[in-house]
């Protein structure tokens, strides 16, 4: 039987872990009826420009995120891991559209330039909410085992993960979105939870099928608290967007990080420094 301590050793160890079922039926309905929505909405534009992602639609576009960031499951969940004083930062719906190229491999941590990212206890998680189940087929979300503490050699095929032509498949045989050694796939079932290091290289697969695989991605800082002053600065420029209501800020607020420092933002860096070994 694996139990929580289990995880919570496969999350520092290998960067990520897996729980099962943790939206109820009713609430991926409802969390897939406004992702549609937002997807539908967007132009041609949006897709072309983000064509190995498939779409990046940010959750604080619709205050209804609210539920889903504060969803009491979840956060038992990271309590259960040993992080009971989790915070929040952001999040992306994600979708794949039918027939769409893999994603490119990359690994989403921006601070880099302190020493505290080279240490094993993760500064930033995400929870991923698939809304419908996942294959190869698909476009699953596959990770390298081990590389938010062990330099692989895909980080040197990616010093910026993030530039347009990347995001536009500009050229589809590049090594990015190859397969490589040590990969592993993780096919889950609509609802399930999968919780990462930011610092994990991960891609996912093209999704050959004919319909849109979503996920929702979101940003929380499990040891927020313990975290260097500046990395603190930084983080606690989120904050309850203007045009939600005064309940959805209520749900998110006790979320969002806090500093009332005056240390000076950390500079953001998302290419680990020659610590990462």
């Amino acid at each position: 039987m694996v139990t929580e301590a289990d995880k919570s050793a496969q999350l520092i160890e290998k960067g990520y872990c897996l729980f099962d079922q943790v939206l109820t039926p009713e609430m991926l309905a409802r969390v897939t009826e406004v992702s549609d929505r937002l997807l539908d909405a967007q132009d041609a534009a949006h897709f072309e420009q983000q064509k190995s992602t498939g779409s990046l639609v940010c959750v604080y576009d619709d205050p209804f995120f609210a539920e889903l960031i504060a969803w009491q499951p979840a956060l038992d969940v990271l309590h259960a891991l040993g992080y009971g004083r989790p915070t929040f930062s952001t999040g992306f719906v994600i979708s794949k559209p039918p027939h769409s190229p893999p994603l490119f491999w990359h690994q989403d941590w921006w601070g880099w330039n302190d020493p505290v990212s080279y240490h094993p206890v993760p500064q930033q998680t995400f929870l991923m909410y698939y809304l419908v189940d996942t294959s190869i087929k698909n476009g699953c979300l596959r990770l390298i085992e081990g590389s938010h503490l062990k330099r692989h050699p895909v980080h040197d095929m990616i010093p910026d993960a993030h530039t347009d032509d990347l995001r536009r498949v500009a050229d589809p045989d590049h090594p990015v979105y190859q397969s490589h050694e040590g990969e592993v796939d993780i096919p889950v079932k609509a609802g399930d939870l999968v919780i990462g290091d930011s610092r994990l290289l991960h891609s996912a697969h093209a999704n050959k099928t004919d319909n849109r695989r979503t996920v929702i991605t979101l940003w929380y800082h499990p040891c927020f608290y313990e975290l260097p002053e500046g990395m603190r600065a930084r983080l606690a420029q989120h904050k309850v967007p203007e045009h939600w209501s005064e309940e959805a800020g209520k749900l998110i607020t006790p979320l969002l990080p806090q500093y009332e420092g005056d240390a000076p933002e950390l500079v953001w860096n998302r290419t680990p420094g020659d610590a990462l070994v």
